[in-house]
């Protein structure tokens, strides 16, 4: 018997839980052969006996997604709700693309508070040739609902934790993020975008006065909005695209003409200028997004001594927080002269 300062060993030693999130795969050969491009056969334990099953499986994903020349790897089984699937994983090497900066397309892309995200495509000389708006309001209508439920059971019964009502908001989440991502990959794919351009969001904080379900909703839409990104870093890379993320700081705040700061109605989603007009306040942040992805790409390839007497043309170029479209379009003509 072990001993450890005089008490006993009680606690037993890890071994593998029923409920866990690695599920078993299906090694080529000795658990798995594949038949045709529409039926194979895995090995069960079926009756107290390992037997071979064949399966039949429909080839439509291959064909939507364009992996039929991709690297087969082995099957995983897995479980999803009282069902199994089988998922194949396909392995192929991409190459991103290399297009130099002044004749890069961008999609630069807000996650707003209204919308789900704002798109623009921008070119290198400031010109936005498309815009596009997503948004999925009936899952937004439910989320709402669901966040107030949740925190009115947590103020009867205390912090409870409420399987149910997390099932529902992470479905919800999900479908949001999925819906999101594909919308904006499909947008920059169509328009031949180079590159897809964020926000960084890492030093996002809580504001002052959130609490309740309010502060809930606030830190589900920060989770969706990293979950964003993060989709669509992987399906752009698969398509060849690259991700760029630029700094948050005042990209709404400032009006893209560099008139100064906008003041934002109620709802968050209009902008008023200094000068009187009304603009969509998610779409004038995207095209801020995308002009300092511009000029900090032009910095990278302009010597020391040339950006500083640019500066001095455009004084808003010395601080990156100040930069706006109009400070990017205010560049290109300080290069042309």
């Amino acid at each position: 018997m072990a001993f450890s300062e005089g008490k006993k060993f009680k606690k037993k030693p890890p071994r593998l839980q029923l409920e866990h999130k690695e599920f078993p795969v299906f090694y080529r050969g000795n658990m798995f052969k594949k038949t045709s491009h529409t039926t194979a056969k895995i090995k069960v334990f079926h009756q107290n006996d390992w037997i071979w099953k064949e399966i039949h499986f429909k080839p439509q994903d291959e064909y939507k997604r364009g992996v039929w020349n991709w690297k087969e790897n082995n099957p995983k089984l897995v479980q999803v709700g009282k069902k199994f699937f089988l998922h194949v994983s396909y392995e192929s090497q991409v190459k991103l693309n290399h297009t130099n900066i002044q004749n890069q397309r961008i999609c630069a892309v807000d996650l707003g508070i209204n919308q789900s995200a704002v798109c623009s495509v921008m070119d290198a000389k400031g010109t936005v040739l498309a815009r596009t708006f997503i948004n999925q309001p009936i899952e937004k209508d439910q989320l709402y609902t669901i966040t107030n439920k949740l925190r009115k059971a947590q103020s009867i019964s205390g912090r409870i934790t409420a399987p149910n009502f997390w099932r529902r908001i992470n479905g919800l989440q999900k479908q949001i993020v999925n819906d999101t991502s594909h919308e904006i990959v499909t947008f920059a794919k169509e328009h031949r975008c180079d590159v897809i351009v964020f926000e960084y969001l890492d030093q996002m904080k809580m504001p002052k006065g959130f609490w309740g379900a309010k502060k809930l909703r606030f830190k589900l839409r920060y989770w969706r909005k990293k979950g964003i990104q993060n989709k669509v870093e992987e399906m752009a890379h698969y398509l060849g695209m690259r991700i760029s993320r630029i700094n948050a700081r005042n990209t709404s705040v400032l009006a893209f003409d560099g008139s100064g700061k906008v003041q934002r109605n109620a709802k968050k989603d209009l902008a008023t200028f200094t000068t009187g007009k009304v603009y969509h306040a998610d779409l004038q942040a995207s095209y801020n997004i995308g002009a300092r992805y511009f000029i900090r790409g032009m910095q990278k390839s302009i010597s020391e001594k040339k950006w500083l007497a640019l500066q001095a043309k455009v004084p808003e170029l010395s601080k990156r927080t100040e930069q706006t479209l109009s400070s990017f379009i205010s560049l290109n003509q300080a290069l042309e002269t």
